[in-house]
């Protein structure tokens, strides 16, 4: 059976991001008609190693391409408007992370896929990883019973020379925010992932170390549907553990880090360990519960292929747009709670976030 082809096209073609992309670029379903850039040279040249046409003007592109598919990997600012004109223009969307700089931006976009029946998905390649779809698995068969706790630290050390690099990063105007929307971004959407969006926010963000407009640090205090508590503390500003997530329920908990899972039970649910525990300094024995990665790892080829899949076989992309959404609501929320002193409770006044956005760009606090 001949493989089915979809013409795919890249705006930004020139982004650091693009090196991610590569690979995927070289599945038998890509067939990569046509790249764009607003900076000439370097999209000349990177057309020419992908064997491609180059356009400088994204929209000529998608007027004489009209491709199946098109991959947005500017940065984060243009990102809605973008989107908008490709799906628009009859095209799939995958977009680079994060998805928006504010949630109302991505519920037009959401509305433009729509409208045009078009399938819009996010580069969340965290969610492809094995050790969060064994831990998603964990939750979705009631391993660890009710859940109570969540912990999650996550350090991405930067120097002031990554800041540096573009006059866009770790502005508001630029990306909305700092390692909220950019670095945390898959933090907080493997959150959502696996424990669904928190219902309510008290938050604190800061400028710990560097010289930026935006936050370096982020911590915050969550709260879930059914009363679970939680808290979050992500940095460029401290070296630690990449990335610690802990998740305790009433009958186990996991632990998860990169490439790592660990898995305990408890030999009575805390539920029934109340009542029927006759020691009133007794605790319930620990055991190991056993769990198996799956063969792969969280890139951008397993993105593209899922991507793929929900075009051709009409499913919808693991990281569709509305998935997208969450981490961004909830990285709007933290801002927004810290900015205001006040807690939040999601879904996130969209109004109010813009108002609030408009603000900080304008030097006003």
């Amino acid at each position: 059976m001949e493989q089915t082809r979809l013409r795919h096209a890249i705006i930004g073609v020139g982004a650091g991001i693009l090196n991610g992309h590569r690979p995927a670029l070289k599945l038998p379903e890509v067939d990569l008609v046509a790249v764009s850039d607003v900076n000439v040279e370097v999209g000349q040249q990177r057309a020419q190693e992908l064997g491609s046409a180059f356009y400088e003007d994204y929209r000529q592109m998608l007027a004489k391409e009209r491709p199946d598919i098109v991959v947005i990997l500017t940065p984060p600012f243009l990102h809605a408007s973008m989107a908008i004109d490709s799906l628009s223009a009859g095209s799939h969307v995958l977009i680079e992370k994060p998805m928006a700089v504010q949630v109302e931006e991505a519920d037009a976009m959401l509305e433009a896929a729509r409208q045009n029946e078009r399938q819009l998905g996010v580069v969340l390649q965290h969610r492809f990883r094995p050790e969060v779809n064994a831990a998603r698995q964990v939750l979705q068969q009631g391993v660890l019973g009710e859940i109570q706790r969540v912990e999650l630290v996550a350090m991405w050390p930067r120097p002031a020379s990554y800041f540096s690099m573009a006059a866009w990063r770790a502005t508001w105007r630029g990306e909305g925010g700092g390692i909220l929307t950019n670095q945390a971004a898959h933090n907080l959407d493997v959150l959502c992932y696996l424990l669904g969006q928190p219902r309510r926010v008290v938050a604190w963000t800061r400028q710990l170390l560097h010289d930026i407009e935006t936050e370096d640090t982020a911590h915050a205090m969550l709260e879930w549907s059914n009363g679970a508590l939680g808290m979050l503390h992500i940095s460029t500003a401290e070296a630690d553990v990449a990335e610690r997530l802990k998740i305790v329920g009433t009958r186990g908990s996991l632990e998860m880090g990169h490439g790592k899972l660990s898995v305990q039970t408890l030999d009575v649910d805390m539920r029934e360990y109340r009542v029927s525990c006759l020691n009133p300094y007794g605790s319930p024995n620990v055991l190991p519960y056993d769990v198996s990665l799956e063969e792969g790892k969280g890139d951008h080829v397993a993105v593209y292929r899922d991507f793929h899949n929900a075009i051709l076989n009409g499913t919808l992309p693991r990281a569709e747009g509305a998935q997208g959404l969450l981490g961004l609501e909830l990285a709007n929320a933290i801002n927004y709670s810290s900015h205001k002193e006040r807690e939040v409770v999601l879904p996130l006044d969209r109004h109010a976030y813009a108002d609030l956005l408009a603000d900080l760009r304008e030097g006003k606090k």
